[in-house]
Parts: C-alpha cells; structure tokens; sequence
C-alpha cells in the first residue's frame, strides 16, 4: 500500500517506531534528573521536629513512625524514604534538634570550657534531650544495641569535639599534656547531668563561671 506522499506503510511505520524510540529515549535521559531532585529541606525539618517533639513527650516506645508523618504533616513513605528505621529517624532528630558546634581553633581553652558547659547545658537539659536519654537506657533491654548507636553517632562525634579542643589547648601551652581528655569530659557533663537531672537545680551564670574554674585549675599547664 502507497500513501498520499508516495511512501509505502512499511517505510511509514518503521519513521513512526524511530520517532517512538527517540521520545523513549528522551524520557529515560530525562528521568534520573527528576529523581535526583534535591529534597525539600522544609519537610526534612518538619519531620524532625515532630520526631524530637515526640521522644521528649512519649520517648523512643511511644514513638512511632506513622504519628511523627501525621504531626509533620506529610505521608508514611516520605518518613520512610528519608529515615527507613526508627534508629535513624531518632539519631538524626537528635543530631538536628541538639546542635553541638566545634569551638572555634583560636579560641582561648578557658573561655572554650566554659562555652561547651553551656552548650552542654542547651544540648542535654534545655532541649529536653535527658528524658529521651531516660527512656533510651530503658529500651535498650527490649532493643539490644539502641544505645551503641546513639554513643557512636551523637556522643561520638560530640566527645571528638572537645578533644580536638583540648588539644590545641596543649599544643598553645595553656594546658597541661598529661591531662586524661576522658576525664575532662567526664568532669563537664557528669556535672551538669548531676545538677540538673540529680538534685533538681537549676544553672545560674555563676554556676557554669565556677565549674568552668574547677576544671580549669585540674587541666591548666603550670
């Protein structure tokens, strides 16, 4: 059979199923772009915070995944796209919602002491973050290995922090080299746990001045 243009239908089939190939084909380039959009930091956000919000209300048993997508207003898949278990929806809402930045290298070891106490004081109480610690040290008896996963990946990178800044503390001479930066740590948070958590106190400004002073004079070079 011969069309209008002279053409016969094989020749005109076979032009319809390159141009069909070439469309496919543009598709196919086409499609990892749209799946390789940058996600909407806005819903990142909302998920975490509802998360958060939700381990300081009902702790890490009550949470679950399809009340934290209700709260953040958007579907169970996009929760489970981002966080597939809950481990890494809970560590990632505690890294987020309990911000803990390096000190700046050319801050003085004193003063750096006294402004990670106070971040310690934001991170752990004010946050609310001690009562997710609570209900973690209670579910590690039903999910063996949850704490392993919050000390490697929030206390971990957190105690890295201050040592790097103890070091350069040695390293300008402002502090003592046989100093045990485990201790140190240990002084700082075992404190602040201890005065808010064990006897119900509240940190004043000279409070935080005198711890920052006791541990000072254990660590500063003579």
């Amino acid at each position: 059979m011969t069309t209008r243009d002279g053409s016969d239908a094989e020749t005109l089939v076979a032009r319809e199923e390159i141009e069909a190939a070439r469309l496919a084909a543009m598709t196919e380039t086409s499609a990892p772009a749209a799946r390789g959009r940058p996600r909407d930091r806005g819903v990142d956000d909302r998920i975490l915070l509802a998360a958060f919000g939700q381990l300081v209300r009902v702790g890490y048993g009550g949470l679950s995944m399809e009340a934290v997508a209700a709260e953040a207003g958007v579907a169970k898949t996009t929760v489970y796209r981002r966080y597939p278990t809950k481990r890494d929806l809970v560590v990632a809402a505690l890294r987020e919602e309990t911000p803990f930045p390096p000190m700046p290298a050319d801050l003085p070891a004193h003063e750096a002491i006294e402004r990670l106490i106070r971040q310690a004081i934001a991170a752990l109480i004010d946050s609310g973050a001690v009562r997710i610690l609570g209900s973690l040290l209670v579910e590690d008896q039903r999910e063996p290995g949850l704490l392993d996963v919050f000390r490697q990946r929030i206390l971990g990178p957190r105690r890295e922090i201050i040592v790097a800044m103890l070091q350069r503390g040695i390293e300008r001479g402002e502090i003592r080299p046989d100093m045990d930066p485990l201790v140190v740590t240990e002084m700082m948070a075992g404190a602040v746990f201890g005065h808010h958590v064990i006897l119900g106190l509240t940190a004043t400004d000279e409070w935080v001045d005198s711890l920052a002073d006791h541990v000072w004079a254990a660590i500063a070079a003579r």
